[in-house]
């Protein structure tokens, strides 16, 4: 007998019993039902309220034996609905040093700290301090300079967001008129605090981020089939502050309206190779990559991807909104190197999509 397909009600119905089992198991796990009743109903005398139920409040905790079988069907339902397997960690990874992490994350994240100005190099420190008190004139152009020379800059380059800053680090050299033989002094903290005093200066020009660019991708390559899904979960207009929230992120001199920051903790980005691992890449500058980013609806979907175990997510998926497959959203490389080669636009992003 032929399957009967499935209507669009059902389909989200199941989703829902299913994303609402995945969130009970998640609670069960992380004691989490407890402490809310705890923090919800108990009232202290001291002020004014009723003397705590000391029956009430002794709700019986999960065993160990059934947290340990709630992770094992957490993991065997993840599988089952072919969302990912628990990370196995290969054995003998060279760590990543701090200063790799760090730029790392600043590449995903986007630049948000102060460097420590105890760091700076000195030739760097004095170039700057003199550029400040005197009106320096130029000795050389910023094409003389050749950041090639400068160590950090062999594993900065390797990062998208540290490449577009090529031309802005060697602009602000040269109107320090930093001696280009000293090119071999700078340091990393050198480097982030020219990107730092740029991004203050120009706000609307600051160095992007891969999280930026991802959503921006994402929009242009999978914002009508983004919407159908959220459409089919019931929640459209979540879809649609989504792109508007996505073209504000990319326009930093138009200001995010406040009503659509929600949007933020509705959804996530994530690392389909986690970050903490890296290392385990061919080339680790490569965990930000398009290809290794997808977006997921942050509860249950994001959180279950990270708790109880790690779990590396099926590559082919681009959007997580559910663990049925009618939610979720193929990758389609063809199309994320056709945006990466100029050739899709969404009209939809010119207007902020609301």
């Amino acid at each position: 007998m032929r399957k009967r397909k499935k209507s669009n009600n059902q389909l989200r119905r199941e989703e829902e019993a299913i994303s609402a089992a995945f969130t009970y198991k998640l609670h069960a796990l992380f004691q989490t039902r407890y402490r809310e009743y705890k923090r919800n109903n108990y009232k202290s005398k001291d002020k004014g309220g009723d003397k705590k139920d000391n029956h009430a409040c002794k709700i019986k905790k999960t065993s160990a034996q059934s947290l340990k079988n709630i992770k094992s069907e957490l993991e065997i339902l993840l599988a089952f609905y072919g969302v990912g397997t628990p990370h196995i960690a290969p054995p003998n990874q060279t760590p990543l040093s701090r200063e790799q992490i760090c730029m790392m994350d600043i590449d995903f994240e986007g630049l948000y700290i102060t460097p420590n100005q105890e760091s700076l190099s000195g030739p760097y420190r004095k170039a700057k301090e003199n550029s400040l008190k005197y009106d320096i004139p130029h000795t050389a152009s910023s094409s003389e300079y050749d950041l090639n020379q400068v160590p950090a800059w062999e594993e900065m380059k390797k990062f998208n967001s540290f490449r577009l800053m090529h031309h802005t680090i060697c602009h602000r050299l040269s109107k320090m008129n930093y001696p280009i033989e000293k090119l071999n002094q700078l340091n990393f903290i050198d480097l982030i605090d020219i990107i730092n005093d740029h991004n203050r200066e120009h706000p609307e020009h600051r160095m992007p981020c891969q999280r930026s660019r991802f959503l921006k991708m994402f929009s242009v390559c999978y914002g009508a089939e983004f919407t159908e899904k959220m459409t089919l979960l019931g929640k459209e207009q979540e879809a649609k502050d989504f792109l508007s929230y996505a073209y504000y992120i990319n326009h930093p001199a138009k200001r995010c309206p406040p009503e659509l920051k929600y949007i933020s903790n509705l959804f996530s980005i994530h690392h389909i190779k986690n970050r903490k691992f890296a290392n385990e890449l061919d080339d680790y500058a490569k965990v930000n990559d398009f290809s290794n980013l997808s977006l997921c609806m942050s509860f249950p979907h994001h959180k279950i991807l990270h708790s109880p175990t790690e779990i590396d997510l099926n590559h082919n998926i681009v959007f997580f909104g559910g663990f049925l497959r009618e939610f979720q959203i193929i990758r389609n490389p063809e199309k994320e190197r056709l945006y990466l080669q100029g050739k899709l636009r969404n009209p939809s992003l010119s207007n902020g999509g609301r």
